[in-house]
């Protein structure tokens, strides 16, 4: 539990190396753009911030994705449905959040299995989340997606654009659209468009 009169966001905000956060209803008894603040500080502060936020969760996924933009050190995953709320702090504590219905404080664990037990449940959860959408351009995982992104590129659309079209981060659409360029070989977006109507992918 947590030790008398310690707030979950204090112990966030002290974090020196990393926070891993699930966020599907919420983590921290703060708004969605002040927990977002709060992580961002963070982040300035040198720490990385890994972040598996729920689609259905569209302010902080579009608060979070301007925060990735401006800060290297903060990664996020837009996924469909998320685990329940948690929060992973310098792999030292985890933090969990009451539900949406409690009225009692977020619980503060150090015990060194449940914090090893739940950073590799959100390492499952993060790799998941990533090969969902990294499968080869002829395979099943992400065909999908990246035919909406290659027929986004073909539309002309920016980049901001289309991935608020398909629910994800700016950063992670420029690294599909870096991916699907190496696939086809191509050396421009323009050419991987070309590329992509000539092998029948659009």
């Amino acid at each position: 539990m947590a030790a008398r009169g310690e707030r979950a966001e204090d112990l966030v905000h002290a974090a020196r190396q990393h926070v891993a956060v699930v966020w599907r209803d919420g983590v921290l008894p703060l708004t969605p753009r002040a927990t977002v603040a709060l992580l961002a500080g963070v982040a300035g502060r040198g720490a990385s911030v890994q972040v598996l936020c729920a689609r259905e969760n569209v302010c902080a996924a579009g608060e979070l994705s301007m925060v990735e933009l401006a800060q290297p050190t903060v990664e996020v995953q837009v996924v469909p449905r998320a685990m329940p709320d948690v929060i992973i702090v310098d792999h030292r504590a985890v933090v969990f959040p009451p539900g949406l219905t409690d009225d009692v404080a977020p619980t503060v664990l150090r015990h060194s299995g449940v914090v090893a037990a739940v950073r590799e449940l959100f390492t499952l959860g993060w790799q998941a989340a990533l090969s969902r959408y990294q499968g080869p351009l002829d395979g099943i995982t992400g065909a999908e997606l990246q035919q909406e992104i290659l027929t986004l590129l073909g539309r002309g659309h920016t980049d901001d654009t289309a991935a608020r079209k398909l629910g994800i981060s700016v950063r992670t659409y420029r690294r599909h659209v870096a991916a699907i360029m190496r696939d086809l070989g191509a050396d421009s977006r323009f050419q991987a468009g070309m590329l992509a109507q000539e092998r029948g992918l659009v």
